[in-house]
């Protein structure tokens, strides 16, 4: 308990704080923000071993398919073609860019 007999009034001199149980269920402005806002963090949950990966990766290389790929580089997947396949990379062609992909980076790979 805290001495507070310094204080001049005698309520002040008299008031017992709570502690923490004040504070029980007690959210202010910016936490609400927080927990309301979409999270663009990166889901590692469907995470692929090494080999599921290197097995789809060449099926996709050699019977040409389209891949959805997710990567711990962005949140939303890349969608396109293994180009060709290196040691433990890969070339891999979406619309827009052609990308040497290192496979420690591949999360997840689906074929479409």
């Amino acid at each position: 308990m805290i001495n507070r007999q310094y204080l001049p009034f005698k309520s002040a001199k008299q008031y017992v704080d709570r502690g923490m149980a004040k504070w029980a269920g007690f959210f202010i402005s910016e936490h609400s923000t927080a927990l309301a806002k979409p999270d663009d963090s990166i889901d590692y949950s469907i995470e692929m071993s090494t080999e599921e990966i290197l097995l789809l990766t060449t099926q996709a290389y050699i019977n040409k398919l389209e891949v959805k790929l997710f990567t711990n580089l962005q949140r939303a997947p890349f969608l396109g073609f293994v180009i060709e396949i290196a040691d433990d990379s890969f070339y891999f062609k979406s619309t827009d860019k052609v990308m040497l992909l290192n496979i420690d980076k591949i999360l997840c790979l689906e074929l479409v």
